[in-house]
């Protein structure tokens, strides 16, 4: 029963973690060395954006790098001196902006906000100097506008748990029949078809996750505020695909191996960072040599690129072919150690193993 509620504690949890999609009002110290009013004005308008909150105002840097060590604030925003005469020349002052890259997200928030305050209060102090301001760029975000995290790592995230569960489920149901010494019962219950006794293990589970997913998913994408833009058939379809080559994955690992402990930590070894590979954080277009290699070759890879594909960008379900053809052959995968599978459940010397 734990088994079968895990599908759904797992990515609740992730839901109460990603509540609040977006991170706000994020202590940052400020040292003003201008001490004028349009320096005033300045940090007026940074504690006035959305994701950040002055806390401290400080004399000098060496206090204020002391802050960002102690973890009190995220960055520091330094006014230098003259400022403000710099503006009124016409000439271009520099904000310095020291911030924690350890804390990349964090971090890089801050240093969007920074921009755009900055930016903004730079251009009405030029307005109201009838000074025209330089070429602009105007910005569109994609897919996902207000920059919120639901959409960029729960869903993924909540995914990856489940592909993680579901290769671990086929690896256990189907192990300890070998552990246990049972495999010959299992092997007769299939009337002797190995191919048979696979899927009577696996089917009742893999029917399990393919509908609690579903639902799980769908709730997910309604409680996150996500509207499924693309094919609802195509992402259902890819999902059935996933869970397909999750389980085959099981299978062909343990098949291959003919040990629980041993096939177990192979499979952690193979899916326990395919998130990192999946190009949610890091672009996959971006990888060199083994890294572009290891993450096409991964199933989690496919389903959350016809996922993004389908829910944010409303692609068109031909986009979907390659990702449902690459699942698709991964859950073909157990046909390859079929003839080591009967030599498990047929010799009883294997049994019994850890």
């Amino acid at each position: 029963w734990f088994t079968l509620l895990l599908p759904v504690m797992l990515p609740g949890l992730l839901l109460l973690i990603f509540s609040k999609q977006v991170p706000d009002r994020l202590p940052v110290a400020a040292v003003d060395l201008d001490q004028s009013a349009v320096s005033r004005q300045l940090l007026r308008a940074l504690d006035s954006t959305p994701g950040l909150k002055i806390t401290v105002n400080l004399p000098d840097l060496t206090a204020a790098a002391s802050r960002v060590r102690q973890g009190e604030v995220y960055a520091v925003v330094v006014v230098p001196r003259d400022f403000a005469r710099a503006l009124i020349r016409a000439e271009q002052p520099r904000i310095q902006l020291y911030y924690n890259r350890q804390t990349l997200t964090a971090g890089n928030l801050v240093l969007r906000e920074v921009r755009t305050a900055v930016t903004t209060t730079a251009i009405g102090l030029s307005v109201a100097q009838g000074v025209s301001p330089a070429v602009l760029v105007e910005s569109h975000a994609l897919f996902n506008p207000g920059l919120e995290f639901g959409r960029f790592l729960a869903l993924p995230l909540a995914v990856a748990v489940l592909h993680v569960l579901m290769v671990v489920v086929a690896l256990d149901v189907t192990g300890r029949e070998l552990r246990n010494g049972s495999a010959g019962e299992w092997l007769n219950a299939g009337g002797g078809s190995v191919v048979m006794a696979l899927l009577g293990k696996l089917l009742p589970y893999m029917a399990w996750f393919v509908l609690s997913g579903l639902v799980i998913l769908a709730a997910m994408l309604r409680l996150l505020g996500i509207e499924l833009d693309g094919s609802p058939g195509i992402w259902a379809l890819g999902w059935l695909s996933l869970v397909l080559a999750s389980f085959g994955l099981g299978a062909f690992l343990l098949g291959l191996f003919g040990n629980l402990r041993l096939a177990t930590s192979v499979a952690s070894v193979l899916v326990s960072p395919a998130f990192a590979y999946s190009g949610m954080t890091f672009p996959a277009s971006a990888m060199d040599g083994f890294a572009a290699f290891w993450a096409q070759a991964l199933p989690l890879t496919h389903f959350l690129h016809l996922q993004a594909a389908q829910v944010l960008m409303a692609a068109p379900p031909a986009a979907a072919l390659g990702s449902l053809g690459a699942l698709l052959l991964c859950s073909l995968l157990p046909v390859l150690t079929l003839p080591r599978w009967r030599r498990w459940l047929t010799d009883p010397d294997s049994w019994g193993q850890a």
